[in-house]
């Protein structure tokens, strides 16, 4: 079969669930972060924040095969904790294909790469005629696109996404390197349910509460926003209790400079049975974590903001959930999925919370 390729610059405008884009002479990166803050943030948060978490490429056409050539680097671990670095193609709204691509380097436990970076992922006997497709970049890997192909005589459109968007920001609870792939996260699973338009700002090992991190997400266009803190500080004893809270109101204070009335919800941690009593280093527990974030939004909302929400952790991912937390701390796949829905059923059901309907 001959091919034709995409342009790159084309190709960029058809990514979404990205904030900025790296160009280089013959590829294009999807960045979760601004590229201009690129020099501003510690190597490891550069690195979770560049992989494509929720980053995917919409597009109405009518090929029948898709070819993706890239450099990917992914986490890449082995055994009963790999990662996958899967893409997905969703045709139509629903799920066609998962699969990982061919090559690749890894991240070894020195920091090096293991493996060839060249990658390619190739779909082929997609269904005829003109359809909507999304394909989803592996949470778990950098990916810059060197390369599109598709078949020689298809027409490529882009499909722009004009439902209401939300900004989720956490840690790789939020990140979800453990799902099966980047629609597996459970605030890709939230908006899938709610039919809205997802950027997940999760940052696996990088939820610092940083004033890095709320500019990026002042800066974004949203409709709803959504503050999942506290799991990252706890490691170490980050903060303690007066610059937790200093932090929270900080970074909800510099969110508020352009989302003066946009609703946030705040999210405390889930539950982790060997953090819930205990602190590290002199920082709060999980469990004191929970209190001081209600406190926060309790006193912004004594304050006049009538449009944030406190949600604990909990409601989420408790106790009784503890088989889908196999290393006591990141919910395998299943209990991602089980996180995306109850969130939905308590903030996104109700449509009002975006300023429309129940959606029953």
């Amino acid at each position: 079969m001959t091919r034709q390729a995409i342009d790159l610059d084309t190709l960029a405008g058809l990514f979404d669930g990205h904030v900025d884009i790296r160009r280089r002479p013959n590829a294009v990166q999807p960045l979760r972060h601004p590229l201009a803050d690129t020099g501003f943030l510690d190597p490891f948060t550069r690195w979770v924040a560049s992989c494509a978490a929720g980053v995917r490429i919409r597009m109405i056409s009518d090929m029948t095969s898709l070819r993706v050539a890239s450099t990917q680097r992914s986490t890449g671990a082995a055994g009963p904790d790999a990662r996958p670095a899967n893409y997905e193609l969703y045709i139509d709204g629903k799920l066609w294909k998962r699969q990982a691509a061919t090559g690749g380097a890894t991240l070894n436990a020195e920091g090096g790469l293991d493996g060839d970076e060249r990658a390619t992922v190739l779909f082929e006997g997609l269904p005829p005629g003109e359809k909507q497709m999304e394909l989803w970049l592996p949470q778990t890997a950098t990916v810059s696109i060197t390369g599109v192909e598709v078949d020689d005589a298809a027409n490529v459109a882009p499909w722009p996404d004009a439902r209401k968007r939300i900004v989720f920001h956490g840690s790789s609870i939020s990140h979800c390197m453990e799902a099966d792939g980047g629609s597996g996260a459970w605030p890709a699973v939230a908006c899938a349910l709610a039919d809205a338009r997802l950027l997940n700002l999760g940052w696996a090992g990088s939820c610092l509460m940083s004033g890095l991190a709320a500019r990026a997400i002042r800066d974004q266009p949203a409709d709803g926003i959504v503050l999942k803190l506290g799991i990252n500080v706890h490691g170490e004893g980050m903060l303690k209790e007066r610059t937790f809270l200093d932090s929270a109101h900080s970074m909800i204070s510099i969110i508020r400079e352009k989302h003066a009335a946009t609703p946030i919800v705040v999210v405390s941690p889930i539950f982790s049975a060997s953090r819930e009593q205990s602190g590290s280093a002199g920082g709060p527990s999980l469990a004191r974590m929970r209190e001081l974030l209600e406190g926060v939004v309790e006193a912004r909302v004594r304050a006049g903001d009538e449009h944030i929400r406190y949600l604990s952790g909990l409601g989420l991912f408790d106790a009784a959930d503890a088989p889908d937390l196999p290393d006591d701390l990141h919910p395998n796949a299943a209990g991602y999925r089980r996180m995306g829905e109850r969130f939905y059923a308590q903030v996104l059901r109700d449509g009002r919370w975006l300023g429309g309907e129940a959606l029953g």
